[in-house]
């Protein structure tokens, strides 16, 4: 087991046998945030309890009527969200078989930073029930299972910054002891994010890294994706990402450079990526950018 697989799942007891637990999920995992989906069931054959210091969060995609929370039994519904806080002993209550659902680790000391830049509190506590699982959650999670697929030189960079969205996501959508906390306390000082604004433009074609943006903006790493967003609508990377492209378009119409110089010239580590990813934003591949641009 990954040394971020056993800081989120916890020393055991697991609820089935770890290789046969395994064998029946898949992982994506990083430092903040495991995830675990059913491949595409997983039965547990009887009652049992286990802890870690991990928050844990069950998505189930079929009903699981008997789960176990400090010895009393819950019941989650299919396509809500049942938060388990770090340290509750947890588990099936009863025999469960072919149950299939998403289970979201949380590192405790990750969510807990999250926590504190937004309530500027330690500690959250969920209140147990079963909650909505929202669009953005959703289709951020599927974005953290692509990326964790795809082995580029930039996918831990991806990773972090939809762990933290994630995270935000379940501090601000599931019930804690914070939640009555107003959120009106962030305020974006517009002179620092327009400091990390310009960095991002001179240095796109250079390694980047969010703890340095982050330092240009006088920031933490995780208060600086939400209010970078807040104040531009867009996270630092997916800022980043449309510089890049602009760039691209603008050599492109200078027709000085051929299309590969352009990708690495863009900070585009790989072609192949760099005309996939041109091609989905502007509907076109850069050869044929540039063959329109040429009749301009």
């Amino acid at each position: 087991m990954s040394i971020n697989k056993l800081k989120m799942l916890g020393n055991g007891p697991y609820p089935l046998p770890i290789d046969q637990f395994f064998k029946s999920v898949d992982t994506f995992v990083n430092s903040d945030l495991c995830i675990i989906a059913t491949k595409p069931t997983i039965d547990f054959p009887v009652k049992d309890s286990h802890t870690h210091y991990s928050y844990e969060f069950i998505i189930p995609h079929s009903p699981i009527p008997y789960l176990s929370i400090e010895n009393k039994c819950f019941s989650a519904n299919e396509a809500s969200i049942f938060p388990i806080n770090s340290g509750q002993a947890h588990g099936p209550h009863d025999r469960m078989i072919n149950r299939s659902m998403t289970v979201l680790q949380v590192d405790n000391n990750s969510l807990n930073d999250i926590s504190y830049s937004i309530f500027k509190k330690l500690n959250p506590c969920f209140k147990h029930g079963n909650y909505p699982v929202t669009n953005e959650l959703k289709s951020l999670i599927e974005l953290f299972i692509e990326e964790y697929r795809n082995n580029h030189s930039s996918r831990g960079f991806i990773l972090k910054n939809l762990s933290i969205q994630i995270m935000e996501q379940l501090l601000k959508q599931i019930e804690n002891n914070f939640s009555s906390l107003s959120l009106s306390s962030y305020k974006t000082d517009k002179k620092y994010i327009d400091n990390a604004i310009e960095y991002l433009r001179y240095q796109y074609d250079k390694d980047y890294s969010l703890e340095e943006a982050a330092r240009v903006a006088h920031l933490s790493p995780f208060h600086f994706i939400r209010v970078f967003k807040e104040y531009t609508g867009k996270t630092p990377y997916e800022y980043l990402l449309l510089i890049k492209l602009n760039k691209a378009k603008e050599l492109l119409s200078m027709h000085k450079y051929s299309i590969t110089e352009i990708c690495y010239m863009c900070g585009f580590n790989n072609l192949s990526n760099f005309i996939s990813f041109f091609k989905k934003n502007i509907g076109v591949t850069p050869s044929e950018y540039r063959k329109i641009m040429s009749k301009k």
